[in-house]
């Protein structure tokens, strides 16, 4: 905490050869007075000053002060207070005035600024507890499919296997893929995070195969979870090519129309994209409202459900779009109504 954080340079003003009487009021009123001659600083009224050196102007009231320092300890501005029995003080940065602190204003800020760390700290804990709450069950329900499943599997004779086989084999690999997407949506983001340069392979890319691809995949995964959810892309031109990253476009929309079905029990979810002058704008919209406390959506490990500790997913997905998008050039949005959100990823086009 610096002490520059807390100067002002918004005080009430007296000139000193103003009569006291004269400005008693406003001196009682504002309980401080900067006085200044031809824009140079003089001292500080205070009604102190009056009963100490009870004078006619201004000038003949004044008592030394101690000034702040602009990089003053906050310790030592508290000790100069103290000492000075003073509410406010001056500031100066090597021999030129720069504004007031007011004593009481910086005990309210530093208040302030405990309580907001204080409810940080509580926030961190919680969502530590729930983020490895998460994690423990999306890891363990993957594996224990896969576990579970190759068990089954030993038992079986040829006739079992010709019967059963293939059913069980694509449940052991979409469980083996769900493991493999949580692990590389951690790992992603730990490399974002510790600053590591992250490789962008540019590339001709085609719209209409990944918007295909995605329907396909999330209307399978819709029906076996038995939500009532339709799964649709809106694409205006099915030759439509951009350069950028293939793969992180697919994750970004990938995350997109998951959050999407996952706050969503029924209804429709369209994706697709608007053409721009010089960008591409991807959209995602599904019929739901969204919860978003304290802009918080787009931060990792936050997650949108009320029931945060149980809900599903790591609340690592809307942070990974906001940061491929950011490593792509572009932005993300949302907007929202009581009935329908949508999110916008708009990327540039070259």
């Amino acid at each position: 905490m610096e002490i520059k954080d807390y100067i002002s340079d918004l005080y009430p003003k007296v000139t000193p050869c103003e009569g006291i009487n004269s400005i008693e009021g406003k001196l009682l009123e504002s309980e401080y007075l900067v006085v200044i001659d031809k824009d140079e600083y003089v001292g500080i009224l205070t009604p102190w000053d009056l009963i100490k050196r009870p004078h006619k102007i201004v000038i003949d009231c004044l008592t030394t002060k101690e000034h702040i320092m602009a990089d003053d300890a906050i310790i030592s501005v508290f000790d100069k207070f103290r000492r000075n029995k003073c509410s406010v003080l001056p500031v100066f940065q090597e021999n030129e005035f720069i504004g007031i602190i007011e004593k009481n204003s910086l005990i309210n800020k530093l208040k302030s600024q405990v309580n907001q760390l204080y409810e940080n700290l509580i926030i961190s804990q919680n969502l530590k507890s729930s983020f490895l709450n998460s994690l423990s069950h999306e890891i363990r329900t993957p594996l224990n499919g896969v576990l579970g499943f190759l068990e089954i599997m030993s038992d079986f004779d040829i006739e079992d296997f010709k019967v059963n086989g293939e059913s069980h084999y694509e449940i052991i690999k979409k469980s083996a893929d769900r493991f493999l997407l949580v692990m590389n949506d951690l790992v992603d983001l730990s490399l974002i995070d510790s600053g590591d340069k992250i490789k962008i392979t540019k590339e001709r890319v085609i719209i209409e195969p990944i918007f295909l691809d995605l329907k396909e995949l999330f209307e399978a995964s819709t029906s076996i979870s038995n939500k009532e959810v339709s799964v649709q892309y809106i694409n205006p031109d099915t030759s439509m090519t951009i350069c950028s990253d293939r793969k992180k476009i697919e994750h970004i929309l990938y995350h997109l129309i998951d959050n999407a079905i996952k706050f969503s029990t029924e209804g429709k979810i369209n994706f697709g994209y608007n053409l721009n002058l010089q960008s591409i704008t991807f959209f995602v919209t599904n019929d739901g409202t969204l919860v978003d406390e304290k802009g918080q959506i787009f931060e990792a490990f936050y997650k949108q459900s009320k029931n945060k500790e149980y809900s599903e997913g790591l609340g690592i997905g809307l942070a990974l779009v906001k940061k491929m998008t950011e490593l792509l050039g572009g932005t993300v949005d949302y907007s929202a109504t009581k009935t329908e959100t949508t999110f916008n990823v708009t990327l540039p086009l070259n």
